[in-house]
């Protein structure tokens, strides 16, 4: 399994397929990002910048699955490569943007594309019981709720690594 991205879902997409006891490989731009991705579970960084992922990913096999947590559709489409026979790429993060995919890309490999925007109640009742009993636990940005009003700014601008959580 891999993940594309190490932001406020992919650091638990990693936490989540390693405690599932998949080889999870984990995909992200920049040299930097190789050490939180192997701390939190990945038995392997892929830096986009230095290497091309979808050559890798099928040097180890194909991916089953690529949880693509990432809004970036290029950064997706370019992975597409990357799954194995009767791989998915399973779409978590939002894009307006298309992904671009060849029916070629697909049918000879019985591959496939898949959104999903979010569980049940009882899938989020399955998933904090999950964390609970394997230890998953999400990184956040903490700001007072004073700066409420700077939290919001840095959450709109981009700049924040995981998920902005205002404290009392």
């Amino acid at each position: 399994m891999a993940v594309l991205g190490l932001g406020g879902l992919g650091h638990l997409g990693i936490q989540f397929a390693n405690k599932m006891g998949y080889r999870t490989v984990a995909i992200g731009r920049g040299k930097d990002k190789e050490p939180l991705a192997l701390k939190l579970g990945a038995a392997e960084y892929l830096d986009t910048d230095a290497v091309k992922v979808a050559d890798k990913l099928n040097e180890m096999g194909g991916a089953a699955v690529i949880l693509a947590t990432a809004p970036n559709s290029k950064a997706m489409s370019d992975l597409i490569d990357g799954l194995g026979v009767g791989g998915k790429l399973l779409v978590v993060g939002a894009s307006p943007d298309p992904v671009n995919v060849t029916p070629i890309q697909l049918i000879g490999q019985r591959r496939s594309i898949q959104g999903w925007p979010s569980g049940t109640a009882r899938d989020s009742e399955e998933t904090l019981n999950f964390c609970a009993l394997t230890g998953i636990r999400p990184m956040v940005e903490t700001f007072p709720l004073e700066q409420a009003a700077a939290a919001y700014d840095r959450m709109l601008s981009g700049k924040a690594r995981f998920r902005v959580v205002l404290t009392m």
